[in-house]
């Protein structure tokens, strides 16, 4: 089984692809990471479909543009408790990452995309229509009118390909919001929340990759998360939901508090000149 993950770039050959497969190790089961250099669309789309009927892939970027859900009026905005103008411009599963203190840039609804999301959107829209024959996976079938819910055994009977948001995934690995990823101490995080999960790097170890690999990296280890039944989704199914690679979420992520730092020693004064 190759689980694979796509950080998805708003240039055109600028995709990364990262897979994890299974080892048998001197301490148990790992999971080894293969990078590949980036590419386009058609070339990663080529590189999965493959791995044949053995892959199943998490894509960072959004599945489906939003329908407007949670419009004023709208029944759901009462079932999540969303007050007047707030949460108009999210989709369902944005909604509930806010709640849950995970922030991400809303998905415009069809036809409104920006010049700042129409390539980023274009790309991970067209990896997706690649990558129809895998099936896009989505939970209503079996999980009635639910918005969130474990994926279960037999998730990928559903699908095989889904939407993941990797900030989200390392918060939910770590059970905090980390610092900043292109901060030393986020990158630091981010490679031990891997490292805990028994990904290995074997050419130089996660140190050595960028943090676009790194997001990619956390994408397969959600596919992964899905095939093993160790997964959950947010989200309206009919718009797209976005699989976390936990079964349980907590009720919210807050950072880690700051480290302490002593003040420095008051300078005296100056005289007044009164």
């Amino acid at each position: 089984m190759r689980y694979c993950g796509v950080d998805v770039s708003a240039k055109p050959g600028r995709q990364r692809l990262v897979t994890l497969h299974e080892r048998r190790g001197t301490d148990g089961a790992e999971l080894v990471a293969t990078f590949y250099e980036p590419g386009s669309v058609a070339d990663v789309a080529q590189t999965v479909l493959g791995f044949g009927g053995e892959a199943v892939v998490a894509i960072a970027a959004p599945s489906g543009a939003r329908l407007d859900l949670l419009a004023a009026g709208m029944p759901l905005r009462a079932t999540l408790g969303l007050p007047d103008g707030r949460g108009e411009e999210l989709r369902v599963a944005e909604a509930l990452l806010y709640g849950l203190r995970l922030p991400l840039a809303p998905v415009p609804a069809g036809g409104q995309a920006s010049a700042r999301w129409d390539a980023w959107l274009t790309q991970g829209f067209a990896l997706y229509g690649a990558l129809e024959a895998l099936e896009l996976f989505r939970p209503d079938a079996t999980h009635g009118h639910h918005l969130a819910a474990p994926a279960g055994d037999g998730a990928l009977r559903l699908g095989r390909v889904c939407e993941s948001y990797p900030d989200a995934a390392f918060s939910v690995l770590l059970g905090h919001l980390p610092p900043p990823k292109r901060t030393p101490w986020g990158l630091q995080q981010r490679i031990a929340a891997l490292k805990l999960r028994t990904v290995v790097d074997d050419d130089g170890g996660l140190w050595h990759r960028t943090v676009e690999e790194l997001d990619a990296c956390a994408a397969a280890y959600t596919a992964y998360a899905l095939a093993a039944g160790r997964g959950c989704w947010v989200g309206d199914p009919r718009e797209g939901v976005i699989v976390l690679p936990v079964p349980d979420l907590a009720e919210r992520y807050e950072p880690l508090p700051a480290p302490a730092r002593q003040r420095l020693s008051a300078s005296p004064r100056p005289p007044s000149s009164t």
